[in-house]
């Protein structure tokens, strides 16, 4: 009988705090930089230690509540990458990029097919859009359209 109880009271209040959860989400204001966004990320030929070929690749962003969330690729396979961090109310952010190598030739120092790296991004918005710089040893830009 105890257990039943239990079990009764904990399925209310999981009820509830279900039901208020939309709420929650709700209750945070948006941002003047929330929505869509396409991303463009141009890294040039890297010849200082190795002879790493330049890129470019496309990929959508969001912005949704001051948090930025962007792929590009398929999540856990080689050229992969997420684009992740929060953009304040002056637009001056630090994001991160984690991502998959996918072909040696690209990355710095030959790095093997699969390896994952990481990497901060320098990155101001404003109400059209954004920029942004690789920070560390490779140059790399972002350019962020909003839709």
């Amino acid at each position: 009988m105890r257990c039943t109880r239990w079990l009764l009271a904990s399925m209310a209040v999981s009820a509830v705090v279900a039901a208020s959860a939309p709420a929650l989400a709700e209750d945070v204001p948006s941002t003047a930089f929330d929505g869509l966004y396409n991303v463009t990320l141009t890294c040039p030929p890297h010849n200082e230690e190795d002879d790493a070929k330049g890129y470019v690749h496309y990929f959508p962003a969001e912005i949704r509540q001051g948090v930025l969330r962007g792929t590009h690729g398929t999540e856990g396979q080689p050229s992969w990458h997420l684009l992740t961090g929060t953009v304040p109310a002056n637009g001056a952010t630090v994001l991160k990029l984690d991502g998959i190598v996918s072909n040696p030739a690209y990355a710095i120092n030959g790095a093997t097919r699969g390896k994952p790296y990481t990497y901060r991004v320098r990155a101001a918005f404003d109400a059209s859009g954004g920029t942004g710089q690789r920070l560390g040893k490779r140059r790399c830009d972002f350019v962020f359209k909003r839709r």
